[in-house]
């Protein structure tokens, strides 16, 4: 047995202001916050009491790691790496949940510390069967779900195992992760978006900050084992990220397979799949449901004040002005 590392980062408190602050929205829990690392990633304390236990789970060669921030674009990413990496089985796809296929590492450390349960849709739908608890007896080849920073996982999964880590712009996901917190119960259905708003951009919320999270995996890019996929370029060419992931998994499909499983993947298929039907209600125009609009450059619509939209403008910039990162335009 590999002997175990010393966690690395700092595990610290937010200030007495910003627990404060956060619990008026996250009221299920008792002791204060945490943020993580240099980066400051803010988390439940529940993270920082299995951060050592997370950071050294045993890695495989035939692992295969789907790493994104949260409303990034993970559930389409999964069953995309899934359905290429298993001989496109979509009866196995069908038959098994998702939730099942996949261990969600980190979850059980974002449970409520009031509910005494980890968050949950309702009694039906399970965020996942397998975390980091009952990883190591899982059979391989594994298939793993995390939200967290590639600093934050064990510092030998890239040389060792397949990763593939997909970004989306943040504007999108501010949206997307106000629905999410309210789906998830996390927050109160009364959260406006104007409240989350003023949480995001003080990186007060689960994961955040968002663009050290995906500029890390960024800088990783052109290491042989990670696949970088923008949520934008699955929108705009599926069909080429079908080429990219079959290449990187090691798998070869006809040219009518790969048309099979792109209509497979359509966003209005997956959202019409029962696996994936659940939140507040079946209504198309609920926003309160696990697969929203699938839509980039819908923000636009949510910062609809003239000082949210200079709020946002300014956020934007101020974080992308020294990096090469890019993300795609979708007209």
């Amino acid at each position: 047995m590999a002997e175990k590392l010393i966690y690395p980062y700092e595990i610290k408190n937010v200030t007495e202001e910003e627990d404060k602050v956060v619990k008026k929205y996250y009221k299920d829990y008792i002791r204060p916050f945490i943020r993580v690392g240099p980066h400051g990633y803010f988390s439940m304390a529940g993270f920082g009491d299995h951060a050592a236990d997370i950071y050294n789970l045993e890695v495989r060669p035939d692992d295969i790691w789907v790493v994104s921030f949260s409303r990034s674009g993970t559930t389409w990413l999964q069953e995309l790496a899934w359905l290429v990496a298993n001989d496109l089985a979509y009866d196995g796809a069908e038959s098994t949940s998702l939730t099942k296929r996949y261990a969600f590492i980190e979850y059980p450390t974002q449970a409520s510390e009031i509910r005494k349960g980890e968050p949950s849709v309702n009694s039906h739908h399970r965020a996942t069967f397998d975390d980091f608890r009952n990883l190591h007896t899982l059979t391989s080849p594994r298939f793993i779900k995390t939200h967290l920073p590639l600093s934050l996982l064990p510092p030998k999964l890239l040389d060792t195992a397949k990763v593939l880590y997909i970004a989306r712009d943040p504007r999108d996901v501010a949206v997307s992760f106000h629905f999410m917190h309210k789906l998830f119960r996390y927050f109160d259905e009364g959260v406006t978006f104007e409240e989350f708003w003023e949480l995001f951009k003080k990186d007060l919320l689960l994961h955040m900050p968002i663009f050290p999270h995906i500029e890390e995996a960024w800088a990783k890019r052109d290491h042989q084992n990670m696949m970088f996929l923008f949520y934008e370029e699955m929108q705009k060419n599926l069909r080429s990220v079908i080429d990219k992931v079959s290449k990187f998994l090691g798998k070869e499909y006809t040219l009518e397979q790969k048309e099979k499983l792109a209509e497979y993947l359509s966003f209005e298929n997956m959202k019409k799949s029962s696996g994936f039907k659940f939140g507040k209600s079946d209504n198309k125009d609920n926003e309160v449901t696990f697969m929203r609009k699938g839509k980039s450059g819908n923000w636009i619509n949510y910062f609809n004040t003239d000082k949210m939209k200079e709020e946002v403008d300014e956020y934007f910039e101020k974080h992308m002005k020294n990096s090469d990162l890019r993300f795609p335009e979708i007209n």
